[in-house]
């Protein structure tokens, strides 16, 4: 299996769901059903929405919902690596969501 995914964000509020702000570091929300077990590398591409920027990032993954879960789409949280890219995916994310990032209430993780 390849550890490199390829992240679409329809939208700014599709971003803001995404968006693990929890993780230290920072993170992203992957939707699909990944077999990936918590602590498992892997590597992002990001596009993101209205710019169409790509992010490259890895990190590891921190959170799994699976399909049979309750109250969350199925997919992986990965929090971004404490290194370079880690903190500008961080930076960039957070720049484009700005004020926004205080009502993330209907997020896809916690």
């Amino acid at each position: 299996m390849s550890n490199i995914i390829k992240v679409n964000v329809p939208s700014k509020q599709d971003l803001l769901k995404m968006y693990i702000q929890q993780f230290k570091f920072g993170g992203i929300f992957v939707g699909g059903n990944y077999s990936y077990q918590l602590g498992e590398e892997v590597f992002l591409i990001i596009t993101l929405p209205e710019s169409g920027d790509n992010i490259a990032v890895s990190g590891k993954v921190n959170w799994v919902s699976p399909s049979s879960t309750v109250g969350y789409p199925a997919g992986i949280g990965v929090h971004f690596n404490q290194d370079r890219a880690g903190s500008d995916a961080k930076s960039k994310i957070e720049i484009m969501l700005g004020g926004s990032l205080q009502n993330q209430a209907n997020s896809y993780t916690f």
